[in-house]
């Protein structure tokens, strides 16, 4: 197989792909990260990983990798310019009219791989549903931002609670577009008040308050991104592409 990218194959190559082959649905959005990062900063650092991810095994013949579902559910940044939002009910039935293209082609399994906090939600609920009408299919779900072992680059407190915009994202930014950060912009900026709230309520606790980002920093900022560096991006980038890799590995076995 020539390529890993699903659009550059041709329809009689796709016809003779495996149905065990597994299909990997990139998850992004265009939504403010501050005035430091650009609109798509979501969607540069999983195209990134993905680029590196498939270099690194382009030997396989495991996978497959759909185009980037880059314009998401971001209603929580609607209020910042730039923003390119699709209402949740639509997203949803989108995505779930889209992927039925190929789950009625008897493909069985599939990784949903997500880079967008804000639609983790609706990720979800279109696996539920898809696995609801495709008996047979094997659906995972990964969110990139979550995968263990980050802790040993990041603070514990910014990885937990500097989720936009803050020293994660802006590492991975440096070290995979560093072109496109504004470095004279990068300020100091407050990680989310859960951090230092006792409440049962909070932000992005198990008790959660609905929340724009607005409401948490006036400037869409959440974290703190003045240490982020290029050589803590790598080292997280590497963490994410040898994730990808096991997880790909323990769903060719399902």
């Amino acid at each position: 197989m020539l390529t890993k990218f699903w659009e550059n194959l041709t329809t009689q190559e796709v016809s003779k792909l495996s149905r065990n082959t597994i299909i990997i649905v990139p998850f992004s959005a265009i939504e403010q990260h501050g005035p430091h990062l650009p609109l798509n900063t979501d969607k540069i650092i999983l195209d990134r990983i993905i680029e590196r991810f498939c270099k690194k095994y382009k030997q396989s013949k495991d996978f497959v990798i759909l185009p980037n579902l880059c314009i998401g559910s971001s209603s929580e940044h609607n209020n910042f310019e730039g923003t390119l939002n699709v209402d949740s009910i639509d997203y949803i039935n989108f995505c779930l009219n889209y992927l039925e293209s190929i789950f009625s082609k008897k493909f069985k399994k599939f990784l949903f791989l997500n880079s967008h906090g804000g639609q983790t939600s609706h990720i979800e609920i279109i696996a539920k549903e898809l696995k609801n009408k495709y008996k047979y299919s094997k659906i995972v779900k990964a969110n990139y931002f979550k995968f263990d072992g980050y802790n040993k680059i990041i603070s514990k407190n910014e990885l937990e609670h500097g989720y936009h915009g803050g020293e994660f994202e802006t590492s991975l930014m440096l070290y995979l577009s560093k072109e496109l950060v504004r470095n004279k912009k990068i300020t100091k900026h407050k990680i989310s008040p859960d951090s230092k709230i006792n409440n049962i309520i909070g932000f992005e606790k198990n008790v959660k308050l609905q929340w724009s980002s607005e409401d948490i920093n006036k400037r869409g900022i959440i974290g703190n991104p003045v240490n982020a560096t290029s050589k803590k991006g790598e080292k997280i980038t590497n963490i994410a592409v040898l994730t990808i890799k096991k997880i790909v590995k323990e769903l060719k076995l399902f």
